[in-house]
């Protein structure tokens, strides 16, 4: 009996030690302050918080549930085509912009639709950066793309903005209507990205003149504009601390950076390219019926 109560013992010693070793070679997460787990999930991205993360424990639900854990949200490239046709990348971006509860300050967010900028423009009103990326309607297909109207509605709820960047927009209905907007309604610009825009001299004098912090400008691919020995161009060398040229060197992969698909693609694909007149309605469509299938437990839906 003594021989089996010491080999009892010494099995129990030897599975606290095994025990003691993996804790200290793999900590519990679940022992992390909260702020320090909140740091790594932002780390994880949106869409991973959204679709499985949350479920994994009621502190991790918690963080997930935090407004304050969506004031930076970065809704770039989707994985697939598909998951952008399909909805999936809109639908998660306007669920964290909804989680965000008004506290949203920073969002980058790759192919923009009409409905994901209503959502940013009603929640940001304490928005200070906003990036889109790919917003011209050529980039993708049609239901992808941004109108000025859309863009200029955004812009006047957004007074706050300090950083605005539009990466390849293209937008081609009113050539500096955009920025006649971006002069009068968002006074506190600090920080101007225009690639491959439409801008013209009219439109560049305005945003000068009303948004007089500006300190950085990159107009690269701008080639209506016309800053080579003009007044205008020596009012943004004396007033914009670090300025990009319309000809300076804009590296041709930025082009293709978030370029997932071409129209060509989609109209070879089993997926049914969407016309630009139908679009609207096919998005609110959309955005409902995936809301629907997506929906789970209760604190899932918000």
């Amino acid at each position: 009996m003594a021989l089996k109560s010491v080999s009892v013992a010494g099995e129990v010693s030897e599975a606290k030690v095994k025990e003691t070793t993996i804790a200290a070679v793999f900590p519990n997460w679940l022992d992390l302050p909260t702020a320090v787990t909140a740091n790594i999930l932002q780390k994880v991205g949106h869409v991973d918080v959204l679709k499985s993360v949350q479920f994994v424990c009621t502190g991790w639900h918690c963080i997930s549930m935090d407004p304050l854990f969506w004031r930076t949200i970065c809704a770039t490239a989707p994985k697939t085509y598909l998951d952008l046709v399909v909805g999936k990348h809109g639908f998660y971006g306007i669920k964290a912009i909804n989680r965000s509860c008004s506290q949203l300050e920073d969002i980058s967010i790759a192919y923009p639709t009409a409905s994901i900028l209503r959502h940013i423009s009603n929640s940001g009103k304490n928005l200070r950066r906003m990036r889109l990326e790919r917003c011209s309607p050529n980039s993708f297909c049609f239901y992808f793309g941004l109108s000025n109207r859309e863009l200029i509605e955004a812009a006047k709820k957004l007074p706050l903005l300090e950083e605005l960047e539009f990466l390849h927009p293209e937008l081609t209905e009113c050539d500096d209507e955009e920025a006649f907007h971006i002069a009068k309604y968002m006074p506190n610009l600090r920080h101007l990205t225009l690639l491959r825009n439409r801008l013209t001299n009219a439109g560049l004098l305005a945003i000068l003149n009303g948004c007089s912090h500006i300190d950085f400008l990159d107009v690269r691919g701008c080639f209506n504009l016309d800053l080579e020995d003009t007044s205008l161009g020596k009012s943004c060398a004396a007033q914009i601390k670090e300025l990009r040229l319309p000809h300076e060197y804009l590296a041709e992969s930025s082009d293709n950076e978030f370029d997932i698909t071409t129209n060509s693609d989609l109209r070879n694909s089993s997926v049914p390219f969407m016309e630009e007149e139908s679009s609207y309605f096919w998005e609110e469509e959309l955005l409902s019926s995936i809301g629907e299938e997506f929906q789970g437990p209760d604190e899932y839906v918000s």
